[in-house]
């Protein structure tokens, strides 16, 4: 039989689950890897598939294990009208509070997950994506099934002081996350609402930052364009969202429709009408910059950050940031074989050259933007 568990934390008592008589090795594995004073995860990693099935339900039905969240990819094809089976998926985006994130990176460690190295310092909304360790090669198809699959463990939906800009309330939506089938399996998303949020300061988080994917922006064109006289939905908008929050997200959808002309609704249009008139300026000067820049090296989303911003302090910051990088991040899949390092040695060269070439270009948007944003310009 087993031992009696300890009521209370005691260093002194050894982990009663490693040899636990009469109870499946998939419950085990799961127990002993939760034992405070004499934590097993390894165990985990040791399981064939059919154990590692039997310790998920063991969890699953005993309200074990750690809470999590799926954020993007498939998970909101639904609400934005987008096909799955048209949505590549590179990696599996998880959210789980700050006290738990830790956790679930331990038992994908166990499980034989290994963090990508060099992401370490480089500041993100999530812990160094992880990976089991394989032979896969780029091979440039998106949608090969073969793909390893990363998984990033997400603990913060914005970071108000990477961009030093506030989204009141946005830690809410883990509060208001609903469940619902998603590819056979039941899973916890976001709801409607916040999941619109979500796409939106996603986007503007990688037009801050100068890497803009123009299916994000589409996505979340097709939502708004297939929302707009859902009049429910963005009543519930405005009451669940703060005036900071809601002041970002639109920044997300003007460009949304700057590039695919898709209607909004007239919420969004008041909200629009708050934003700051340098903000307004940018969209029709550089609306489509962020889409040039793998043919024309720029800068130009740093007068957008710079237009929302309240503190000269905050300017000067972002500012030396954006301009002057201290760190590039590795590519996301470098790894230590000979030919990888080519390759790594290739992309770091031509960063090195964008942001070159980019200083310039930039700060010379940045006086026709300044000029314009004044009224002193055509």
């Amino acid at each position: 039989m087993c031992d009696e568990p300890a009521a209370r934390y005691d260093s002194g008592l050894p982990n009663p689950w490693l040899n636990c008589r009469g109870l499946p090795a998939g419950a085990a594995a799961a127990l002993a890897a939760l034992h405070f004073a004499e934590p097993r995860p390894e165990g985990l990693a040791r399981l064939n598939d059919s154990e590692r099935d039997e310790a998920l339900d063991f969890c699953h039905l005993s309200g074990l294990g750690v809470e999590f969240m799926a954020l993007k990819g498939i998970t909101q094809c639904d609400l934005f009208g987008i096909r799955a089976e048209d949505r590549a998926q590179s990696d599996i985006d998880l959210y789980c509070p700050r006290e738990t994130v830790e956790s679930a990176r331990d038992v994908l460690l166990a499980a034989g997950y290994q963090p990508i190295a060099g992401l370490e310092a480089f500041p993100t909304d999530h812990l160094p994506a992880l990976m089991r360790p394989s032979t896969w090669q780029w091979r440039g198809e998106f949608f090969d099934p073969e793909m390893p699959l990363a998984i990033e463990l997400h603990f913060q939906f914005w970071n108000p002081r990477l961009e030093c800009l506030p989204a009141e309330g946005v830690d809410e939506f883990w509060t208001r996350r609903v469940r619902r089938p998603v590819g056979g399996a039941d899973l916890a998303v976001l709801g409607p609402v916040d999941a619109a949020a979500y796409a939106a300061l996603h986007l503007l988080k990688h037009v801050l930052h100068g890497d803009t994917k123009p299916f994000h922006v589409y996505e979340l064109a097709s939502f708004l364009h297939g929302h707009a006289d859902d009049e429910a939905f963005w009543t519930e908008w405005r009451r669940l969202h703060s005036d900071t929050l809601r002041r970002l997200e639109t920044v997300g959808f003007l460009l949304a429709e700057t590039w695919f002309g898709c209607r909004l609704a007239a919420a969004v249009r008041e909200e629009a009408e708050r934003l700051p008139a340098a903000t307004r300026r940018w969209f029709e000067e550089f609306g489509t910059s962020p889409a040039a820049q793998r043919f024309r090296a720029n800068k130009d989303e740093l007068w957008l950050h710079l237009s929302l911003l309240e503190s000269r302090r905050d300017a000067w910051r972002v500012a030396r940031r954006r301009l002057i990088p201290s760190n590039l991040p590795p590519p996301a899949r470098a790894t230590s074989t000979a030919s990888s390092r080519a390759v790594y040695a290739a992309w770091f060269a031509e960063r090195l050259r964008h942001h070159a070439v980019s200083l310039f270009t930039t700060l010379t948007s940045g006086v026709r933007w300044w000029w314009r944003s004044r009224g002193l310009g055509g």
